[in-house]
């Protein structure tokens, strides 16, 4: 009878183990570690294709000469560089933000620096407005707070020489003083055609050029009426030879004295330009003190 062999069937003995690998790093030779182990590390970058390795004591060759890691080699080389391209980008995006944070704080201080005396000018300027150029700001609590208007209204007749019986809800122009037999003297003839052929834009022009010219009569008269704060409303008539012909501020403390003087006196020095038929009368209205 023949004896059972001691001999085990091919596949069914122990594993084969797994061979293990040192490797140099820095002039110092590490391991030995199993393959596996030296695979994860080329996959985590300890290792690189020029690290020299050696099998169970062989002789130490670059990884990239050794043909069972080409493969994991190659797949290393490709995770090492997607890591590299992230870390890249997201320094970049980091850079960025701190440099957007700088110019951020930069531009603080710089509105900061400004700020004190912007704040100001445009609160005072207020530039985001359209300004009319027959608007003039002269200071001191003293401006132009209407534009100025031109009508072809008849004009008024001169001051003193009585009042007007109005309705009580009559405009404020037509309750200004102005005598029935002069008014009705001043106008045309019923049935006649009396032509405005004067010149708006010249006189616009004219009255821009000119308006700060009545800026020391007005300070002259904040000066002597402490007590007034308010808009001064007043109408001059312009004649057919260009000069002022009169004048009417439509506020009672002023409709005679040295304000009306001084305001009299300085537009008869101003020249528009000479021309036929109705005469206009030109609006404006100044502010002293707050508004």
């Amino acid at each position: 009878m023949t004896e059972p062999s001691s001999r085990e069937p091919p596949g069914r003995g122990a594993p084969h183990p797994e061979p293990e690998w040192t490797f140099q790093r820095g002039g110092q030779v590490f391991g030995p570690v199993p393959e596996s182990r030296l695979r994860e590390l080329l996959f985590e970058g300890e290792l690189d294709a020029a690290t020299p390795v050696a099998e169970e004591g062989g002789r130490y060759r670059p990884v990239a000469e050794v043909s069972r890691f080409l493969v994991d080699l190659r797949k290393a080389e490709a995770h090492l560089r997607v890591e590299r391209e992230v870390t890249d980008s997201r320094r970049l995006a980091a850079r960025r933000r701190r440099f957007r944070g700088a110019a951020a704080a930069a531009a603080a201080l710089l509105l900061l620096a400004g700020g004190l005396g912007g704040a100001a000018w445009l609160a005072r300027a207020r530039p985001w407005q359209k300004r009319s150029a027959l608007l003039a700001d002269f200071g001191q609590g003293i401006a132009i707070s209407v534009p100025a208007r031109i009508g072809a209204s008849a004009p008024r007749p001169p001051e003193g020489l009585g009042e007007v019986v109005v309705p009580a809800d009559a405009p404020r122009a037509v309750r200004s003083p102005r005598p029935r037999a002069a008014a009705e003297a001043a106008r045309p003839p019923q049935g006649d055609l009396v032509l405005a052929q004067w010149d708006a834009a010249d006189i616009q022009a004219v009255v821009a050029r000119e308006q700060r010219s009545l800026a020391p009569c007005l300070r002259e008269e904040a000066a002597r009426s402490r007590d007034f704060a308010g808009e001064i409303p007043v109408e001059f008539a312009v004649g057919n030879d260009g000069r002022v012909a009169a004048l009417w501020i439509d506020e009672p403390r002023f409709r005679s004295g040295p304000l009306h003087e001084c305001l009299l006196r300085t537009l008869r020095s101003w020249r528009f330009k000479p021309f036929p038929g109705q005469q206009p009368v030109v609006s404006l209205a100044f502010r002293i003190g707050a508004p």
